[in-house]
């Protein structure tokens, strides 16, 4: 049996070119990144998950501060949404691109089409992204890009013979906010800095000469067979793998509201002792490094919530709901059921909120979501399209019968008085009412023309519910000029 060597006694260290943490991602935290978009709460919530990954950033809401920033600091990202260049004009796609040649583009729009992301690359951009996007997707082209540039100014330079000199190594592991680890040919611990106590609330003496799948979550584990004791090196090491790592148990308060588990990513290479071949080289374990990404975790959650979710009601938003909906008409199509789209809105919320406030308004309309969801089965969804307008889809409908059991219930809550800050309110509900695939088997079209027959309740007396089929004839005679696509925002006006 061969005899096990020593990670401590390696001649030579870490395999030449191997930089675990390497100097470029620590060049990397200092970029600064411009965000361009007209909404504020997204800029806010992309700002606040850029910060978590240690950038810079800024924020422009304009075409104007765009330039105004541009001439003030030199950004290696740009991300840009196209609602920018829209309302700011196509010059401002020239300013940009006269102003920093060097920076990296990326650019976001919310109505992607093919032609649309062909002219964003005759642009410059270097990526493009549909919003909502995936927070790890975005930060991940970021981070490429960034790596690419610092890999670019610094190809010439030899970075391991900084990083393997033994004094400055050693200082790293000892200073580092992450956890460094040693495993031996066998996936045991030899060696971990004092991070890991912190992290993980184990000492380092209960680790060593322990297997690694110890700490591993349990549903993460067989994703850290390969990753976790690492025999690769260079470009071919694992890098940015995420995990879960459990931590210890016992000991904590009940009341505490420290997680027992802690999403972490992970870097790890292959450690081998050079003889004089190549093919003389010895694996001897794997060297890692730990980062602990809870907060950036729980922030993208946040995000992505947001992204979906009307923030007044916490109830899903249009995009949310459309989703649900495109998904729904394919199980629909596939297994030959119907559904229904309800689209409700508030008869006299209006006036409500014009004599007491939009305080009293808004949370009027926090108490009718609460209400009008105990009206609802599991399985349907209800969303906040706009200002006092919902949306309710109800999937695997048999009849008529379905939708108006709902329909009626939804009427009768209503009748129930609001009291609302010791002030008693009442309200009613207009609902209209379209069938897929009866009415139509598009998603767009089926909105409109539950959208649309509910506009015929309102013009019939109000707090009552009314079928797409049944109300066509009488909206065409109403409007006989206009095209049923038209129809809405005639009405609206």
């Amino acid at each position: 049996m061969q005899e096990k060597q020593s990670l401590s006694g390696a001649e030579g260290g870490v395999e030449e070119g191997v930089t675990p943490l390497s100097q470029e991602i620590l060049t990397l935290k200092s970029a600064k990144i411009l965000i361009a978009a007209t909404e504020r709460r997204f800029s806010k919530s992309l700002q606040q998950l850029l910060v978590l990954q240690g950038y810079q950033s800024c924020i422009a809401l304009t075409a104007e501060e765009v330039v105004a920033l541009l001439d003030q600091c030199t950004f290696e990202v740009i991300v840009l949404d196209l609602k920018v260049v829209e309302i700011g004009g196509l010059e401002t796609m020239e300013q940009i691109k006269g102003r920093q040649k060097t920076s990296k583009l990326i650019m976001l729009s919310n109505d992607f089409i093919f032609d649309q992301a062909v002219w964003a690359l005759r642009q410059g951009a270097h990526d493009f992204f549909r919003t909502p996007y995936s927070p790890d997707e975005l930060l991940s082209s970021i981070h490429n890009m960034l790596a690419q540039k610092v890999l670019t100014k610094s190809s010439q330079r030899k970075y391991d013979k900084v990083l393997n000199s033994e004094l400055l190594h050693r200082y790293m592991v000892n200073n580092s906010p992450d956890v460094i680890y040693l495993l031996d040919q066998d996936g045991q611990f030899s060696f971990f800095n004092k991070q890991v106590t912190k992290l993980l609330g184990f000492s380092r003496e209960e680790l060593l000469g322990k297997h690694y799948s110890i700490l591993i979550f349990p549903e993460d584990l067989e994703k850290s067979r390969y990753v976790f004791s690492e025999r690769r090196t260079g470009q071919r090491a694992a890098k940015n793998i995420e995990l879960r790592l459990q931590q210890k148990k016992k000991g904590l308060s009940h009341v505490s509201f420290k997680p027992l588990d802690v999403y972490v990513e992970l870097y790890a290479t292959g450690v081998y002792k050079n003889g004089k071949e190549i093919r003389e080289k010895t694996f001897l374990g794997t060297y890692g490094v730990v980062r602990d990404i809870s907060e950036r975790k729980e922030t993208e959650k946040q995000f992505h919530h947001q992204l979906y979710h009307d923030a007044l009601t916490n109830l899903p938003n249009r995009s949310l709901f459309q989703d649900r909906l495109r998904l729904a008409l394919c199980q629909t199509r596939r297994y030959k059921q119907s559904l229904a789209v309800m689209f409700l809105d508030i008869d006299g919320f209006k006036g409500i909120n014009d004599s007491f406030g939009h305080a009293l308004g808004d949370a009027l309309l926090q108490a009718f979501s609460v209400r009008l969801k105990s009206c609802l089965r599991e399985g349907d969804t209800l969303a906040r399209i706009s200002g006092d307008e919902f949306t309710i889809l109800i999937p695997k409908v048999s009849s008529r019968k379905d939708t108006n059991e709902i329909a009626r219930k939804v009427i009768a809550e209503f009748k129930v008085p609001f009291n609302i800050e010791g002030l008693e309110m009442r309200i009613g509900v207009s609902i209209g009412i379209a069938l897929a695939p009866g009415d139509s088997d598009s998603d767009e079209e089926l909105m409109q023309n539950a959208d649309l027959a509910m506009y015929y309740v309102k013009h019939h007396g109000k707090n009552g519910f009314a079928y797409y089929e049944d109300s066509e004839p009488q909206l065409t005679y109403t409007f006989p000029l206009v095209k049923r696509r038209g129809l809405k925002a005639i009405m609206k006006n």
